[in-house]
């Protein structure tokens, strides 16, 4: 069947305006969405998001109403029933972090692709996330606005992660601080592969991606062949770093917090002397946990960014830090 003509599930999940979209949209992906639509309900603001990276937004200078709605979407084919309960028993759960959860409402409609592509297509616009760096989807024409500024082309439509989600904005900000001459980097969890592609264009030459989902590694190789100077990046299916060899420069890895502790344990035997790293989607509440177990493993980190309820950090051997008295060198 053509894709024009396939029906697809919309899930609803509507939340008061104080509550952290972020967590929903997480939540959701969690549970198996593989991309989400954030709405303040009155359709003038709309942020489109694929994992961890929203695929544009608007902004009216209208009052948030007192409801927002982040909405998800899946084929027939690929919905499954237990998904409504999974995600009713993973947001529940978030009451044992401190959330109220009390006036979230789940809700189940159906529609048509053609609609749901046009929707987020139309509110997709080049991203400035630096002066040097700009997000350009695939079929704009955009030309840089600064001889030095340098464009990351993307498609939205098999990314899972276009930049301005708060993981994936702030990994982008501490990565243009330890890059310096850098020559290598490990990817974990590279999504739609758009943390690869910026430090091939910040001029690291040693690029290796990895992720677990094989819809994810698809966009991201297809996201590498839209940047000319990408395209020798390899991108593995793989779970964290289990079984590759080598140690490299920079490891950056935007994933959840639990997994996170999982792989602590694995950065030492493939970071070179003196090298960064830096962690990403850590929600606010998990950030000491992650802190005591890399200080355990004597790492220290350096700096953190706070954005919208998620932290990012700098990290390096304790004892790279004392011999730099705390400094962001390289």
């Amino acid at each position: 069947m053509e894709d024009n003509y396939m029906k697809w599930q919309k899930i609803s999940v509507e939340i008061p305006n104080d509550f952290d979209e972020e967590i929903i949209s997480d939540v959701l992906m969690k549970v198996g969405a593989q991309g989400t639509e954030i709405i303040d309900n009155d359709d003038s603001s709309i942020q489109f998001e694929g994992e961890f990276g929203k695929y544009g937004e608007v902004y009216d200078k209208k009052p948030k109403l007192p409801f927002v709605t982040v909405n998800a979407y899946f084929s027939e084919d690929d919905f499954k029933p237990e998904f409504v309960e999974n995600l009713k028993a993973e947001i529940d759960d978030l009451k044992n972090y401190g959330f109220d959860t009390s006036k979230i409402n789940i809700k189940q409609t159906k529609m048509d692709y053609a609609d749901w592509e046009n929707n987020w297509k139309q509110y997709y616009h080049p991203v400035h996330l630096s002066r040097y760096l700009t997000v350009v989807p695939n079929w704009v024409d955009y030309q840089p606005k600064h001889d030095d500024e340098k464009l990351i082309v993307m498609d939205p439509g098999k990314s899972f992660g276009t930049g301005t989600h708060a993981t994936t904005y702030t990994c982008m900000q501490a990565l243009e601080l330890i890059l310096g001459d850098a020559d290598s980097l490990y990817d974990v969890g590279t999504g739609s592969g758009i943390l690869s592609i910026q430090a091939r264009k910040l001029g690291v030459k040693d690029i290796t991606a990895f992720d677990l989902d094989p819809e994810a590694v698809e966009a991201a190789r297809e996201n590498l062949k839209l940047n000319d100077d990408c395209t020798d990046i390899k991108v593995f299916e793989n779970s964290l770093l289990d079984g590759v060899d080598g140690k490299v420069d920079v490891i950056v890895a935007n994933i959840l917090a639990d997994i996170i502790m999982q792989f602590i344990p694995d950065i030492e035997s493939h970071l070179n002397n003196d090298g960064f790293v830096v962690l990403s989607g850590i929600i606010n509440e998990k950030e000491q946990m992650i802190t005591d177990k890399l200080k355990d493993l004597g790492f220290g980190v350096l700096e953190v960014f706070h954005l919208q309820g998620w932290s990012t950090m700098i990290v390096k051997r304790i004892k790279d830090i004392e011999a730099q008295d705390g400094a962001i060198l390289r």
